[in-house]
């Protein structure tokens, strides 16, 4: 079916004519795509394939990279920017997993399994939270070309319940196509102590000099391209870097937050406008965009009293310290690409995996899982940690204040299907393919029409399947000026949703517990509308109404239904089962937070057996949980200690009265809880009461982003009442948990 671009812009026929033409793509994607393909790009001849570098910042904004108007140094990517291609008009699925998923397929989220994040799966077919295993992920059709694949960082597509020791490790990277991997599964990670893996096995990093995990997932790289160019020197390679930067916790060494004092004191409502001027001379904003109105959820800065400013001020500090940190390691690479000779030949992907987002708080959050989780911080206690923020001892999140102006000019924010939640900056950068350095793209794209682009430029489309939603853009590097052959994008997050189609935009917020046919849908013609400033359902009834007729057709054809807006405790939800009886072993790896034993909800007994063979006793028994909240059993000088951080400022202690001296040893902690969120605990040593006291506030098994360590602690810093990992000098035989289901 040939529909001209005249058409699908003239109205409501129009938006007939290409729901029509929605459903031709629909029913046969492979061949109009691969049409599409070949129409205004001219291969390129090359002695041997392009290699491809994706490397994905996780939730920066639109307006964030300093080649997109930000005040933060993003200089070494800034360069890619003026010696590659920016685009504009470049669109994700306003989160991150979601977004994976469209990136490593070319379909769909929904349609593929990955309608949210992974972690909140759920046994609904656009929800599993993995990507169905008959569709074919990037790194496999990549290696029918030639390709050797390696992923380095974050990964965010297995489930949960798939994250320990012995898998099953199906939708693992190595599961999924890829040669190698080193990185880590979540989302939040922390990088001062991240939880990490190699291929199928965790790995625990040397953390003795000034360790932070995006130099190491770079230097992690370095290590592979060069591996590849001893081993494979006639081949290309496929890259994946995932950087956690800048999802929550905004972590940065202490030199590149301390470079962003005084930056931002005008607020986020001042800079939002000489924000969007250098963007106008940038050219990644028409000259005729105007800033949209700050959200009703957002607090104008002046609103905010001293304290909470200067508080606030240091998360955006810290967010600014990460990015800038994270630029300069994307450069070390960069570097080393081309002092080894590969730089020119290599397809350089930059690009976000969703908007910039905030929340929690209006001045934003020390620790953001505690107040996600158990409570509000009190500003006495964020002024208390003021110190720490950006460092190991916090969680930080900036508030939605922040993301208001690392979207600009843009509207709302991650998670949202307004433009802030998915329009993310794209850089290409590639030397040897003569693309038109400098420019700014305008066509309106999406990460689903990837998959097709790199194959495309890379002349590997012999390897792409035939069910590809995805729409090649390789056409934008030979006639950046040409106008868009994307058809049609629909969106859903959490029951927002959206389609754009020729041009034209509709748009819903849904407020939990209403109905989805009372949602207030509106209008707005993008392609002259860059910001959605101007609702236009009032005035075209009938290209709105055609346009919600249209995403109903997409969401049914693409898994999105049943929608579902009940996304509270998922986490809880998709745990396994809790058992009656856990064993830990010494040395064992780490075992998921999702997976731990309970002792929130249940009545508890853990059992310990070890014997001391030095004098005096000294190291971890067992740790759970991270710097921010958890709990640890660990012998100090002899002495047994019990330490249940609830937050920074509320640490329970329980100690024994006498010293574990040599010899065998059985040691118990025996809780009942109250039901509440406290618990009555004993401890006993060889089966005498040694010591007890109430534990007035404890949090939920799913509060914590850190699994289970036995025998020391490799991961993060719980009580920090002891330095690095502290091993047991003694032996321990097992540490029990048994569980009153």
């Amino acid at each position: 079916m040939s529909v001209s671009r005249r058409d699908l812009l003239q109205g409501a026929a129009g938006v007939a004519l290409l729901s029509q033409a929605a459903c031709a793509q629909s029913q046969n994607a492979g061949n109009q795509s691969q049409s599409k393909r070949t129409s205004n790009w001219k291969p390129r001849s090359f002695d041997k394939k392009p290699n491809i570098v994706i490397a994905i910042l996780d939730d920066v904004g639109f307006g964030d990279l300093g080649c997109f108007g930000s005040e933060i140094d993003t200089s070494r990517i800034d360069a890619l920017a003026q010696s590659g291609v920016r685009y504009n008009n470049f669109h994700v699925t306003a989160l991150c997993a979601p977004t994976r998923a469209c990136l490593m397929t070319g379909q769909n989220a929904h349609k593929v399994g990955v309608g949210n994040i992974a972690e909140w799966g759920r046994p609904l077919p656009g929800y599993r939270g993995y990507i169905r295993e008959d569709v074919k992920l990037l790194p496999q059709m990549l290696k029918g070309a030639g390709y050797n694949s390696i992923a380095v960082g974050k990964w965010h597509l297995s489930m949960v319940n798939d994250q320990d020791a012995m898998g099953p490790f199906d939708h693992w990277p190595t599961g999924r196509g890829f040669d190698h991997w080193y990185g880590f599964h979540g989302s939040a990670v922390d990088h001062f102590h991240p939880e990490l893996f190699k291929n199928q096995t965790q790995i625990h990093p040397d953390k003795s000099d000034n360790y932070h995990l995006t130099e190491d997932l770079v230097d992690q790289s370095i290590r592979y391209v060069r591996d590849h160019l001893t081993a494979t020197p006639d081949r290309p390679f496929f890259l994946y870097l995932g950087f956690g930067a800048c999802h929550f916790p905004f972590h940065a060494p202490k030199r590149f937050i301390d470079k962003y004092d005084r930056v931002f004191e005008d607020g986020y409502d001042a800079l939002r406008e000489p924000r969007l001027a250098r963007q106008k001379d940038l050219g990644v904003c028409p000259v005729e965009t105007e800033l949209t109105p700050r959200d009703n959820d957002t607090p104008a800065w002046s609103s905010l009293p001293a304290d909470e400013k200067r508080f606030s001020l240091k998360t955006q500090q810290a967010f600014a310290g990460m990015l800038d940190h994270t630029d300069k390691q994307i450069g070390r690479f960069v570097d080393e690409l081309e002092r080894l000779g590969e730089l020119d030949n290599t397809i350089l992907i930059i690009m976000s995996d969703n908007g910039a987002g905030g929340g929690y708080h209006r001045a934003g959050a020390l620790d953001v899982r505690r107040i996600a989780y158990i409570g509000p911080e009190t500003v006495a206690e964020k002024m208390n940690g003021l110190d720490d923020v950006g460092s190991e001892r916090s969680s930080t999140l900036y508030s939605t204040g922040w993301s208001f102006l690392g979207n600009t000019p843009l509207k709302r924010r991650k998670g949202d299907t307004y433009e802030g939640g998915t329009r993310t900056p794209l850089i290409v950068h590639w030397p040897q393919g003569e693309i038109p350095i400098g420019s700014v793209c305008e066509q309106y794209h999406h990460v689903v029409d990837m998959v097709p682009f790199l194959l495309e430029l890379s002349n590997s489309t012999d390897h792409l399947p035939h069910d590809l939603d995805g729409t090649s853009f390789a056409y934008t590097l030979d006639t950046p000026k040409a106008e868009t052959s994307k058809l049609i994008q629909h969106y859903e997050t959490a029951g927002d949703r959206a389609i754009w189609a020729g041009g034209w935009k509709a748009v819903t917020l849904h407020q939990k517990g209403t109905s989805f046919d009372d949602d207030v849908w509106a209008l707005y013609h993008s392609d002259k509308d860059f910001a959605e400033l101007n609702d236009l359902s009032a005035s075209e009834p009938e290209k709105l109404n055609k346009l919600v007729s249209l995403w109903n057709k997409e969401a049914a054809a693409n898994n999105v239904l049943p929608l579902d807006d009940d996304l509270d405790g998922l986490y809880a939800k998709v745990a396994p089962k809790p058992r009656t009886l856990y064993r830990f072993f010494p040395d064992g790896t780490r075992y998921n937070r999702l997976s731990a034993p309970d002792i929130y909800r249940y009545d508890f007994e853990v059992t310990a057996n070890l014997s001391v063979t030095n004098e005096p006793a000294n190291g971890v028994i067992l740790a759970s949980g991270d710097s921010a909240a958890g709990y640890e059993i660990f012998i100090k000088n002899g002495i047994l200690h019990f330490v249940y951080v609830f937050t920074r400022e509320q640490i329970f202690r329980m100690e024994s009265t006498q010293e574990v001296g040599p010899g065998e040893h059985n040691i118990q902690l025996i809780g009942k809880v109250s039901g509440k969120g406290s618990a009555d605990i004993s401890l006993f040593i060889n089966g005498e009461k040694n010591a007890s006291r109430n534990f007035p506030k404890m949090w939920k098994v799913e509060a914590l982003n850190a699994g289970i360590r036995c025998g020391q602690n490799q991961g993060a810093p719980i009580s920090f009442d002891y330095d690095g990992a502290f091993d047991f000098n003694g032996e321990i035989t097992s540490v029990e948990y048994r569980l009153s289901i």
